[in-house]
């Protein structure tokens, strides 16, 4: 596991105060475990392909995918946004195959937070408003713990003084920072990034890995994971990973 040097980030460890519904971290199973996953790939000039992914991934850790592949089919499975057709998929000790529909959308909100390719935040709602919708939606309608959590996460992203500011009123790279705290707020033990135009966020992403024990797939460019995976799996023939160096 690699260390974080940014001590200030610790103040998101505050592990009380947990709404009903909300994720508690009692397990040392890992959160996200796979098997014989399909997924279409691009193979340059020979078309698409289906290739099988296999992964345990562990609390605490950052695996990177990289190297030229588009990811996106793979993590949209393993992230249970859409359903495998085969395979085993294992969130949270649940499987996910075996579940009813509704079952799995719940487990779905419970366990994942999400980081996509645009931040699909709310312009004319403040950054407070867009960050609590999750909290609301997942833990149930109470407005003291959300707007404790809201608080802290946004004070962990370092834009707490923002909070009744109008998302459109940001830049760029502020709202990236508003959309990794709407992701986190609801305590997921797993996050899914596919593609974020943002690697500044990585540093924040791996206080999260030590100090919340979450983890973490992350999609992106080779030398921006490097510093941060623990992992990474790389395109190139059969799908591995390997520890990062």
């Amino acid at each position: 596991m690699k260390n974080s040097s940014t001590n200030k980030n610790q103040i998101l460890l505050r592990i009380d105060a947990v709404a009903p519904g909300c994720h508690s971290r009692t397990s040392f199973m890992p959160p996200l475990v796979c098997k014989n996953i399909p997924f279409r790939t691009t193979r340059g000039d020979h078309g698409t392909g289906t290739e099988e992914f296999s992964e345990s991934f562990r609390s605490g850790e950052i695996t990177g995918f990289c190297g030229g592949r588009d990811f996106a089919p793979l993590l949209n499975a393993l992230g249970m946004i859409e359903r495998p057709s085969s395979g085993t998929l294992s969130v949270l000790g649940e499987d996910v195959l075996a579940i009813e529909e509704k079952a799995a959308w719940r487990l779905r909100d419970r366990a994942f937070g999400y980081l996509f390719t645009h931040h699909h935040l709310l312009p004319t709602f403040t950054v407070a408003e867009n960050v609590a919708m999750p909290f609301f939606r997942i833990c149930g309608k109470r407005e003291d713990l959300a707007a404790e959590r809201t608080s802290e996460v946004l004070l962990f992203t370092g834009i707490r003084h923002l909070c009744g500011t109008p998302v459109g009123n940001l830049d760029d790279s502020t709202r990236w920072l508003v959309a990794l705290a709407r992701a986190i707020v609801h305590r997921p033990p797993l996050l899914v990034a596919i593609s974020p135009p943002s690697p500044n966020l990585l540093p924040l992403v791996r206080c999260l890995a030590d100090n919340e024990g979450m983890a973490i797939l992350w999609s992106g460019e080779k030398n921006h994971l490097l510093p941060f995976a623990d992992r990474i799996v790389e395109s190139g023939g059969n799908l591995h990973s390997r520890p990062a160096p």
